[in-house]
């Protein structure tokens, strides 16, 4: 004689539950079993004190990060790494930099249209987190970057001013002004030629 569980109904919206059963029918379970996978994984989430739409969100940012081909790493030790870079191989770092920029815009220029969104996600990625960043574009086919952070060494953000170079050059871009300090870096690009 078989286990039979209890079961209870729960409403839902009928596209939610039409995904849903195509979900099942897709990994070749059953409603039920799916529902219970989808109802047990969103209450852990729920009891470890998280919210699953920021669960949802920060894999969605992993994800987009093996996108760009970047790897996670402690912040400070990078931070530190390219301030030594900076002081010790300045000229050698800063080439380095400026090429992988060259690379990453011919990459994001492939975008069309998306580009500028793709480089403004990059960015993010780049600066590991939610600091305080912009990219806009303005009049003229001008485009200005800024970004924030006290974290943010003098070398780490020289360099990452390099890094931006490159993407833009890729884009078609030069570069117009650049201040870079501790914890802050504001660049302004016009159209080359």
């Amino acid at each position: 004689m078989g286990f039979l569980a209890r079961r209870k109904m729960l409403a839902a919206d009928e596209d939610l539950a039409n995904r849903v059963v195509e979900l099942a029918k897709k990994r070749g379970v059953t409603v039920f079993q799916t529902v219970n996978e989808i109802l047990e994984q969103a209450l852990r989430v729920e009891e470890a004190g998280l919210r699953l739409r920021e669960v949802v969100e920060e894999r969605g940012f992993i994800e987009r990060a093996r996108r760009f081909g970047f790897t996670f790493t402690v912040e400070r030790l990078l931070y530190e790494v390219a301030e030594l870079a900076y002081e010790r191989a300045r000229r050698e770092a800063s080439q380095m930099w400026l090429e992988v920029g060259r690379w990453y815009g011919k990459y994001l220029d492939s975008m069309g249209k998306e580009r500028l969104r793709a480089f403004r996600e990059a960015l993010e990625l780049l600066a590991l987190g939610p600091p305080e960043f912009e990219v806009r574009e303005g009049r003229g086919g001008q485009v200005s970057v800024s970004l924030i952070g006290e974290r943010f060494t003098h070398g780490y953000l020289s360099l990452l001013s390099l890094f931006v170079e490159g993407v833009l050059e890729s884009f078609g871009y030069r570069v117009n002004s650049r201040e870079v300090s501790k914890g802050l870096l504001r660049m302004s690009f016009e159209r080359a030629g």
